[in-house]
């Protein structure tokens, strides 16, 4: 089995000087980490036994040396370029992935654009990657794509292939408030995209509940535990806390010529890129209060700040970095003297050994980000510490801080807490230092990134097979149509059962815009040559529209779920059994309080039934609003001969005692039938399907988990079923 990596950027930078190409590895947490994994190939358990890596080489390439650089790299790195033009990336990273994505999702708003050519620009790479996947894509191929520059890609995928998709998210998902502010087209786009892929993972759970938030109130998809039932398949969404190698990080040997004397100063080491969303400055203002509060640790503790170059090019950097240079400048000239620099400021990126000396000889790491994903750095802190000792200071606002929690967790917005963090740290016992590192190292030994990326491909893998299984046990293939209607015309006595509401009409957010089609009502009608055959529509709808709407129809009609029955040839609507409304008088002073909750609820009242519908209300209070109705009605409902149904946008509660499963054994029982086909789309049909004989054709639209033997995406597809059954 082979795996598919599929990130904006190769795990290697190509350079071309003097006429020859040259390879040199990417720096990166995406890179490392997933390289950490690759590397456990093959020595686990795992049935991946080969990877290729697909992405841009980080330059523009000639078309008369592609072919060279491709075998290049491929020989080398197990990788396959995506060749564009550096003009096309840096309108798109620096466009609509550096301009638009990245601060909205970091919640910067204010530095956020929003450009329509950034987004064309955006969805025209996003192609170029599919189009780069499809000449390489091989059956039995696993497809793991990452991160912010490419989540059209998946919905693009899915359109032309049926390998397994997965997508990480490295960045925040944020909360619908801020999301919602993307354009109509954008918004709606990226949650389409990202939709293609069979598992959607992210850092933390809250991304995960924002991101399904979005969902349900952008597209109306709702979920269960995060899983999202989509025609044909099924889509999941996870937590998968990313990882480091964590032995890499402990066990390394550093020089002990990095060990400090006893006589120097204190360390606070902070080490994060050049960013807005890093919050530098305010810890660079939390440290200089830190001084300003504690006059004792003057000339004992300096802060040693690296800041590794980043987006040189983007003004909004570029003014960080002016107000960071101006900042440094003014505490080291306030507060520093001959023999003492209160801030060490580096501004380059350090080697990997390097880095970890750091780590070991500081006294604190202070990272406190406005806004991080997951910040590997963190873990790399902790991970590095092999004597245990040292005191890591994290923002709550990290993907980290939830994995973390020994650490002293600050906000990062409050420059006051920064100082009073850094005085905790530099005040703890030794002692304490110890305990607190030991359980964070416990946590980061175990789920380290190979534990990572092992989980999430496996969930991919498990989330497939249900898909998978259910693609092939159950969804209406042409070859399954055909059998059926071959047994149709080969029958006799022939019993349709159809339900209305999401079968033969879609589902709308009205009410009354389900009035049925001039199509619908003309493929009814062609039934009347159909000899042999009883048709028998159910409703939930009153009598009175059901009349007015079918009444001229060769079929058999039931209203207020099973409440009233109108046989074919009669004018007469009839009782199967006694019924009364006298319970109404009870349930809709119920009603009424809580449509006065949820503005856009109404109710429609008939004679043995009740209708709460809520589509013109707010999605996500009428979801919750309507779950705790449902509770309330089954509760003082059930010593009440009534029945509570929760539909589409929509709560009904009818006179009890009569189901689908009993008004199909009214008909069942009134002749022998050698053909028997039920459509329904909604949970109260599983009733229906149970109560068919075994040789019965049951069919469900729209969801997975159902009784029915067989499954259709929507409506039109049961429109082109019952056409067929009318061809000669």
């Amino acid at each position: 089995m082979r795996l598919l990596i599929i990130s904006n950027r190769l795990p290697v930078a190509l350079t071309h000087r003097d006429g020859e190409f040259s390879l040199e590895k990417s720096a990166g947490g995406l890179v490392s980490g997933l390289s950490d994994y690759l590397a456990s190939l093959g020595r686990n358990e795992s049935d991946i036994s080969e990877y290729l890596w697909l992405g841009w080489p980080g330059i523009s390439v000639k078309k008369k040396h592609r072919e060279l650089v491709n075998e290049k790299i491929n020989s080398g790195f197990s990788a396959s370029p995506v060749f564009l033009s550096e003009k096309l990336m840096d309108k798109v990273y620096l466009g609509f992935c550096n301009k638009t994505i990245w601060p909205l999702f970091h919640y910067f708003p204010t530095y956020t654009v929003f450009d329509s050519e950034y987004w064309d620009q955006y969805k025209r790479v996003n192609r170029i990657f599919r189009d780069e996947l499809l000449s390489i894509i091989q059956p039995g191929d696993i497809i793991w794509i990452h991160d912010y520059h490419l989540m059209l890609l998946p919905e693009l995928l899915r359109e032309m292939v049926a390998n397994p998709i997965g997508f990480f998210l490295h960045i925040p998902f944020p909360a619908y408030e801020i999301y919602r502010l993307l354009p109509d087209e954008s918004r709606s786009g990226i949650l389409k995209g990202l939709l293609g892929a069979d598992l959607i993972g992210f850092h933390t759970h809250d991304y995960s509940q924002y991101f399904l938030r979005c969902v349900l109130r952008i597209l109306g998809h709702d979920h269960h535990m995060g899983r999202i039932d989509l025609p044909g398949r099924v889509v999941k969404v996870d937590t998968f806390p990313m990882g480091i190698d964590y032995n890499k990080f402990n066990q390394l040997i550093t020089p002990e010529k990095d060990t400090l004397s006893g006589d120097s100063p204190r360390m606070v080491l902070s080490v994060d890129r050049l960013d807005y969303s890093k919050g530098i400055l305010n810890r660079l203002k939390g440290f200089r209060l830190f001084l300003e509060q504690n006059p004792e640790w003057l000339g004992k503790v300096c802060l040693n700040m690296i800041v590794v170059p980043s987006r040189t090019g983007v003004e909004s950097y570029q003014k960080i970095k002016r107000e960071l240079d101006e900042l440094v400048g003014y505490i080291n000239g306030a507060y520093g003297g001959l023999n003492w620099t209160p801030v060490i400021y580096q501004y380059r990126s350090l080697p990997h050994e390097t880095l970890i000396s750091l780590y070991r000889r500081c006294d604190v790491a202070l990272l406190t980000p406005l806004r991080d994903g997951m910040n590997l750095v963190a873990k790399e802190y902790v991970a590095s510490r092999n004597d245990k000792k040292g005191v890591l200071i994290l923002s709550e606002f990290t993907g980290a801080s939830k994995e973390l929690s020994e650490s002293i967790i600050v906000n990062s917005n409050s420059i006051d807490e920064i100082a009073s963090a850094i005085r905790q740290a530099l005040d703890m016992p030794v002692e304490e230092q110890i305990q607190r590192n030991e359980a964070m190292q416990q946590r980061l030994k175990r789920y380290d990134v190979t534990r990572w990326a092992t989980d999430f491909v496996g969930a991919l893998n498990e989330i497939r097979e249900i898909s998978e299984y259910t693609f092939s046990k159950k969804f209406f293939k042409e070859e399954i149509a055909e059998k059926l209607v071959a047994g149709y015309k080969g029958a006799e006595r022939k019993l349709i059962i159809l339900n209305y509401d999401g079968t033969l009409v879609p589902l709308t957010g009205d009410p009354s815009d389900a009035k049925p089609s001039g199509e619908l009502l003309g493929l009814l009608k062609t039934f009347r040559n159909q000899a042999g055959t009883d048709m028998v529509i159910l409703s939930g709808r009153s009598k009175e529209d059901l009349q007015r709407w079918l009444g001229d129809m060769p079929v058999n009609l039931t209203a207020e779920h099973g409440s009233w029955i109108r046989e074919l040839n009669s004018e007469r609507w009839i009782q199967l059994k006694p019924l009364s409304g006298e319970w109404k008088k009870d349930i809709l002073p119920i009603l009424e309080t809580y449509t006065d909750r949820l503005p856009g609820a109404k109710i429609k009242e008939k004679e043995f039934s009740v209708s709460w519908h809520y589509h013109k209300a707010d999605i996500e209070q009428a979801s919750f609003i309507a779950k705790e109705l449902y509770d309330h009605l089954i509760s003082i409902t059930a010593k009440i001969d009534i029945q509570v149904f929760h539909g589409s946008s929509t709560l009904e509660i009818s006179s009890s005692g009569i189901n689908k499963g009993d008004l199909a054994r009214h008909w069942l029982n009134s002749r022998d039938y050698d053909f028997i086909l039920a459509i329904g789309a909604g949970w109260s049909d599983e009733l229906l399907f149970r109560s068919l004989p075994e040789n019965a054709w049951s069919l469900k639209v729209g969801m997975l988990q159902t009784d029915a033997r067989f499954i259709l995406k929507d409506h039109s597809d049961v429109m082109a079923l019952l056409k067929s059954l009318n061809t000669t």
